[in-house]
């Protein structure tokens, strides 16, 4: 199984701004240029234990899985 990662695009399908989103990354320590380019792996959206993180990384799980809606 290929690792899953989450993009900007599971951020915007879950209905967050971007600039929210920017100050989420900062307020969590992870770099929100890099996941622009590169995504981060759902298990490290999943580590911080916030809502909006486990929200989207669900929605890149139902993503990879073929489930999203």
């Amino acid at each position: 199984m290929s690792e899953i990662v989450v993009t900007i695009a599971d951020v915007r399908a879950c209905n967050l701004c971007v600039r929210g989103a920017r100050q989420w990354f900062s307020l969590n320590k992870l770099d929100f240029q890099h996941f622009l380019v590169h995504g981060y792996p759902v298990e490290t959206i999943e580590a911080t234990n916030d809502a909006l993180g486990k929200q989207v990384a669900n929605h890149a799980r139902q993503r990879a899985a073929g489930e999203e809606e």
